[in-house]
């Protein structure tokens, strides 16, 4: 896929979010923590959670770096709700399919859910893990975004034959589904927990080898898509940002006529620019990329995207003076969904340790371990 064509699928979403998607949405919206199905549809008809689909399953056939090239501009609208896992986690799961999807209908219209340890990163001392036993699945995880509301749970588990994923209702026997309190304006958030018989008779989607690499390509595209939002988000707060101090008067000038705040307005827009493009050559190399080239780039892009986007919004929270500080304006929307994305799947700071790790022994990236 070239340039111009992920251009064009950002410029496309981006055009209708300005259109049909404005401040007074995204607050009814995150009022509701991004839960809203007629919203959903919406979206839905208009293609997008197709993008990536596969052809034989009814879908656009597109490169994943399509579906990184929308989250920029729904990072950048700040669009809440199960947006990443509609785009990637049906798609993803049918290209990996032996009939390459076409008989799992019931995918490519589904809210899924996430249930992976790894989401969570090794920092995590109570996310919970869950093991595939003769009987079931058992176990729980903490938190899961939207599974309550979810059709279907895509849940990564251990056993002693190795990785394996599941695909199961949310809604089925031994399933439980607890909410808890999330300070992500954007998503819901619950407990999810499995006791017999959670997924008895029923034989996982992928195990193996080919379970192993779809985990593995889940995990780095989670980390990609990711980092596309945070650099939405950046983006966005440099404009915000530029635009208020050029209006905003301090002893009869402009704040943006002061050092200080050029300085640090400076300093912001090279953060989101250098994240943005870092972005934008992550996405044109991971459809080309090896398996292991594949997890170096997503974890690069989202150690720098942890950092760079929290920064970002802290100094336009700053240069806002009070109006910052206010925790109903949008700025702390944006502010509060980096960083709940900060975490997701390693934050800056281990993912730094990760890569630096396999730069120095040649060895592979290795995978998140949880702690619990």
């Amino acid at each position: 896929m070239t340039d111009t064509f992920v251009a064009e699928v950002e410029e496309t979403v981006d055009a209708y979010l300005k259109r049909s998607y404005d401040s007074q949405r995204r607050h009814a919206l995150t009022r509701c923590q991004g839960w809203d199905r007629t919203f959903l549809d919406e979206i839905a008809d208009l293609g997008w959670f197709a993008l990536a689909v596969p052809d034989k399953a009814a879908g656009l056939g597109l490169p994943l770096s399509a579906v990184g090239a929308a989250m920029v501009s729904l990072g950048r609208h700040l669009v809440p709700g199960p947006m990443p896992e509609r785009l990637l986690l049906p798609a993803l799961l049918l290209r990996h399919l032996d009939d390459g999807g076409s008989g799992r209908s019931d995918l490519s219209g589904a809210v899924v859910a996430l249930v992976d340890p790894a989401a969570h990163g090794s920092w995590s001392v109570d996310g919970g893990h869950v093991r595939g036993e003769p009987a079931g699945l058992a176990g729980s995880m903490l938190p899961v975004r939207f599974a309550r509301e979810a059709d279907l749970l895509l849940v990564v588990a251990e056993s002693a034959e190795g990785t394996a994923v599941h695909l199961l209702s949310s809604r089925g026997p031994g399933v439980d589904v607890e909410p808890v309190e999330s300070a992500d304006p954007t998503a819901r958030l619950a407990r999810v927990t499995f006791a017999e018989p959670a997924g008895a008779g029923t034989a996982p989607v992928l195990t193996g080898s080919a379970a192993e690499r779809f985990v593995a390509e889940l995990r780095a595209w989670a980390q990609i898509l990711a980092a596309c939002e945070l650099a939405g988000i950046a983006v966005r707060m440099v404009e915000e940002t530029t635009a208020f101090v050029q209006v905003r008067k301090q002893f009869g000038r402009p704040i943006g006529a002061f050092q200080a705040v050029k300085h640090t307005l400076a300093d912001m827009y090279a953060l989101a620019s250098s994240l943005r493009n870092l972005c934008d050559v992550t996405l044109e190399d991971a459809t080309s990329s090896s398996a292991d080239e594949l997890l170096v780039l997503a974890a690069v892009a989202k150690a720098y995207a942890a950092d760079a986007a929290v920064r970002v919004c802290e100094s336009a929270i700053q240069m806002h003076g009070g109006t910052g500080f206010t925790t109903e304006t949008d700025l702390h929307l944006y502010y509060k969904r980096a960083l709940a994305l900060r975490a997701w799947y390693g934050d800056h700071e281990e993912l730094t340790h990760r890569i630096g790790d396999s730069l120095l022994t040649g060895s592979q990236l290795a995978e998140p371990r949880s702690t619990s």
